[in-house]
């Protein structure tokens, strides 16, 4: 067979290149460079200074990273577990995640994040104004790429919120520590609200594993007119999946405490410490034969939180397996409401009844009803 035949072609001498430092970019030999309509670009929001707390780039990772090893190597509840992982040193890339956050208010009266940097695992969008009770608060779900903790983890999360602004922070899902045959999981967790400021950081319920180690260190500095709603649930483990998963795991360490931010002055400090093979965490005084903990930290005025703790009462239902009260911090620097049950659903409805309470004492706003999906 002849080869077939191809009309000729016409070749031109290829066009001249745009400079490497024009902007001009191209794809290739020959390809011209894509045309764009020029943008104003404005100047980047204005950053916090390190010594403020929210810094920037390197200098604020490498901070909270030196300021997670000094609390994990001073707790001694951590010493039986400092075995490093056969499959991946701990703290290292991919393993230590960070985020920062930062919230302020702008000449129209709306709050905004202005302030996003993170490491993997952490991800985060943008500010949502979903609440319809504060359509001018920004709204942020913090979502882990990896899904859960493993051994071997540090995560750290800082939050500013600027004077006047107000802020709402929460997690796409459950926190889940996965099972260790190595060292352990941990998180800090650097909160401050400036004068005015209002926030809520309200994540949803970790469940540790069975054989998993978990260590959290919240760190709060707030201003005497500041305002912050906080909590944390505990679930037993998956007590569906496993007969050794209730209560199976072997540590769980949270560390709570604040301070007045204008003059350095310790508020309180509160420290929950569960190691189940070492002792019964069911009998009484501990969860007294529940199986979900839940904790809520208020930091606001004393008059408000005394109108938040007269609303909201306590009680021990032992038909209804719900058991509640809140505590007065020192200082009447807020409160600390706790909740024993024995399903997550009541625990958190509990709990939301409180922070609708606390929102609209201090706002006066009310809390949405909750979303179906949630």
């Amino acid at each position: 067979m002849s080869a077939p035949q191809h009309a000729a072609r016409e070749v031109r001498p290829r066009p001249p290149q745009a400079p490497e430092d024009d902007g001009a970019g191209g794809g290739g030999p020959g390809m011209r460079a894509p045309q764009h309509a020029a943008r104003e670009v404005g100047p980047r929001p204005p950053q916090a200074s390190e010594g403020d707390g929210a810094g920037g780039g390197g200098d604020c990772v490498a901070r909270l990273r030196n300021e997670l090893d000094r609390i994990c190597a001073a707790a001694s509840e951590l010493d039986a577990y400092r075995t490093e992982p056969r499959q991946m040193p701990s703290g290292v890339v991919g393993k230590y995640g960070y985020l920062r956050l930062g919230f302020r208010k702008e000449a129209d009266g709306r709050s905004v994040l202005y302030d996003i940097d993170r490491r993997v695992p952490f991800l985060v969008q943008k500010g949502l104004y979903w609440d319809e009770g504060m359509p001018h608060m920004p709204c942020v779900f913090i979502i882990t790429t990896t899904g859960c903790l493993l051994q071997g983890d540090r995560m750290a999360l800082e939050i500013r919120v600027g004077e006047n602004a107000v802020g709402h922070v929460a997690t796409q899902s459950a926190t889940r520590v996965h099972m260790m045959d190595a060292n352990y999981a941990a998180q800090l967790q650097s909160i401050i609200v400036e004068p005015g400021g209002y926030l809520e950081y309200m994540p949803d319920p970790l469940i540790p594993h069975r054989t998993s180690r978990f260590l959290s260190d919240t760190a709060v500095s707030i201003a005497e007119s500041g305002s912050l709603i906080y909590s944390e649930v505990l679930l037993p483990g998956r007590k569906y999946h496993h007969e050794d998963e209730r209560f199976g795991f072997d540590l769980y360490s949270s560390h709570i405490h604040a301070v007045r931010r204008e003059t350095g002055e310790k508020l309180f400090a509160e420290k929950c410490l569960l190691e189940p093979r070492v002792s019964d965490v069911l009998q009484t005084g501990v969860m007294n034969g529940f199986d979900v903990f839940g904790v809520v930290v208020l930091l606001t005025q004393p008059d408000k939180a005394r109108r938040v703790r007269d609303c909201i009462g306590a009680d021990v239902d032992l038909q209804g397996r719900l058991a509640y009260g809140a505590t007065v911090l020192p200082g009447e620097c807020g409160l600390s409401f706790k909740v024993l049950g024995d399903a997550s659903e009541t625990v958190r409805a509990k709990i939301r009844q409180f922070w609708s309470v606390a929102r609209e004492t201090i706002t006066g706003c009310p809390l949405p009803e909750e979303f179906l999906w949630r």
